[in-house]
């Protein structure tokens, strides 16, 4: 037994870490796994298998982007192809136990959590073996495998929104990273088929992560190893043949996109792009909004171990360095750099296994005080992380719109007391290759409203006058007055969009307060922005409105509202 303990306690530490995620998974009171992007990467098989009509798509309205010759999806269809034996398992036992064959009946759910915990293991299990192929230690390699299970927001997109495409890509950079390196190393014919079938997926399911090439060099020794081996691969048939079985990988998604609309090649992120000359660096990595460093601060903690890579070969901590600040700079670049509601800036989970890596050479070669040291940091920030998760989980912190002032209000408050308690809304402009037109202004400057005689206080109605409209960006001002201490915490603005015959097509609202009151009763400022997209049409209208269930006693004034239009994106 202490043999086997021995010889396999690598595989039984990712076991541990699979028993506590199906745990966390089967605790949960509300298993609903298929929402938001979920719906839309999970789309493809609803329409095919389910309603057998692949031009129609099941997702949210917003990711279903309008061609002239049909409905495509803004997702890649990478995410259905890795859950599809998932989703077959799914279908059969709803079948057998009587379920609803809709696709998202509790089967279809579960298929889905078991599907993210599955590839969460595969991005363990290729992490063991690419850390020990670079001469990892075991012990530091367990102790990195329990930590970036279990330490870092992988934990949440694994057992809160496995249906998002970040756990499937941490587990195909994870297995990229592996067959690339022996590859190089061993140059076996396997390797090269392997190496472009998984990059296929990869771009499949994020074709932006196409940006990892970029760190292939840091399996090399230096340059003249980079540029000998690439000579011998580029001599080589099977080099050739793999770009073939790459390109059939990535034409499957050419495939689907003729099958919707009879094109092959699509621009599906049309109404999204990148602010190249404005990075927001700072705001994405220490930012309260999702900030990465903040909400998963062991990320930042495994930099360090960027130390001692320079150290023992300046050329992979030159390429590793030049590699990660490119996937920086380009994710900084995108125009909403927080990425939306998540946890922590989830582009960064499909990366960690570079966290991963430099986070080894910190543990590795760190000396035996500063070792410790580094332990009980990385514990503690460990720990941080799953409190965050949790209160994430439990609707304490807020998936967008954070700031200081919300973060210190919550910080390590556990109580579901605090749940729901975070209001206002700090939404960023929509993206936009021109400057948006101010279409409506409304200033109330030196006039109060008092609200505790009304449930509901129109503060003003704009009627849409462009042909259409993909989205408008509200900002507001005002400010408020309690009579007594929070008397205005269960108020709530709201935005409501309707077409003209009073039918809701866009529906946002958010507490007033952004927390709860701790003084009474002076004039506070706010201010707040609310990005609505959609299909807006002439004659829609738009009402801003201040819900007062209680009818508690608060007063309004200098409520000023600024609306820009974006129908210049269409």
């Amino acid at each position: 037994m202490n043999s086997f303990v021995k010889n396999n306690y690598l595989d039984l530490v990712i076991a541990f870490c699979v028993v506590v995620l199906f745990s966390v998974v089967f605790s949960f009171d509300r298993k609903i796994s298929i929402d938001g992007d979920a719906k839309d990467y999970y789309s493809y098989l609803v329409s095919f298998f389910i309603d057998h009509n692949f031009t129609h798509q099941t997702g949210n309205s917003w990711y279903l982007l309008e061609t002239p010759t049909g409905i495509i999806n803004v997702h890649t269809i990478g995410v259905s192809l890795l859950m599809a034996p998932f989703f077959f398992l799914a279908l059969l036992s709803a079948k057998i136990f009587d379920f609803d064959m809709n696709g998202f009946s509790l089967p279809f759910q579960m298929g889905v959590y078991c599907a993210g915990i599955f590839y969460c293991t595969i991005g363990l299990i290729f992490i063991k073996k690419l850390l020990l192929q670079l001469n990892i230690h075991k012990g530091y390699v367990a102790a990195l495998i329990i930590l970036s299970c279990l330490g870092t927001h992988l934990f949440s997109y694994t057992v809160n929104e496995p249906g998002m495409a970040h756990v499937y890509a941490f587990a195909l950079t994870s297995m990229f990273f592996y067959f690339i390196l022996n590859l190089f190393q061993k140059r076996k014919a396997k390797y090269f088929y392997l190496s472009a079938i998984v990059l296929g997926l990869i771009i499949l399911v994020r074709p932006v992560n196409i940006i990892l090439l970029t760190f292939i060099p840091f399996f090399f020794q230096n340059k003249y190893d980079l540029i000998s081996t690439s000579k011998v691969i580029l001599r080589t048939k099977h080099f050739y043949l793999s770009i073939i079985a790459l390109f059939l990988i990535c034409s499957i998604q050419s495939i689907a996109w003729y099958a919707q609309n009879g094109k092959l090649i699509q621009d599906s992120y049309v109404g999204n792009g990148f602010y190249f000359n404005h990075p927001q660096i700072l705001k994405m990595l220490f930012g309260f909004n999702n900030g990465l460093f903040i909400y998963v601060p062991l990320c930042f903690l495994s930099l360090f171990g960027i130390i001692p890579m320079f150290v023992i070969n300046r050329f992979k901590g030159f390429v590793f360095v030049v590699s990660l600040a490119l996937i920086i700079y380009v994710f900084a670049s995108y125009w909403a750099y927080n990425y939306f509601d998540g946890f922590g800036i989830r582009t960064f989970v499909d990366f960690l296994p570079m966290f991963i890596i430099a986070g080894a050479y910190m543990l590795q070669n760190f000396k035996p005080k500063l070792k410790y040291a580094v332990s009980g940091i990385a514990l503690l920030f460990s720990a941080l992380n799953l409190f965050y998760i949790y209160q994430y989980r439990s609707g304490i912190i807020k998936g967008n719109g954070m700031n200081f002032e919300k973060y210190s209000y919550i910080f390590l408050k556990g109580n579901k007391a605090y749940a729901d308690s975070l209001g206002g809304s700090n939404d960023l402009p929509l993206y936009s290759k021109k400057n948006p037109p101010l279409v409506f202004e409304n200033k109330m400057e030196n006039k109060e409203v008092d609200v505790q005689n009304n449930d509901t206080t129109i503060i003003f109605n704009y009627n849409i006058n462009t042909k259409r409209s993909n989205g408008f960006y509200t900002l507001i001002e005002f400010e408020r007055k309690e009579l007594n201490l929070n008397s205005s915490f269960r108020s709530f603005v709201v935005l409501n969009a309707t077409d003209s015959i009073g039918t809701r097509k866009n529906y946002q609202s958010f507490r007033l307060n952004e927390i709860p009151s701790e003084t009474c009763c002076d004039w506070k400022k706010y201010s707040y922005s609310i990005a609505s997209t959609g299909k807006f049409m002439k004659d829609d209208k738009l009402s801003l409105m201040i819900l007062n269930p209680d009818r508690m006693p608060f007063f309004i004034k200098n409520f000023n509202v600024k609306i820009f239009d974006y129908s210049n994106n269409i």
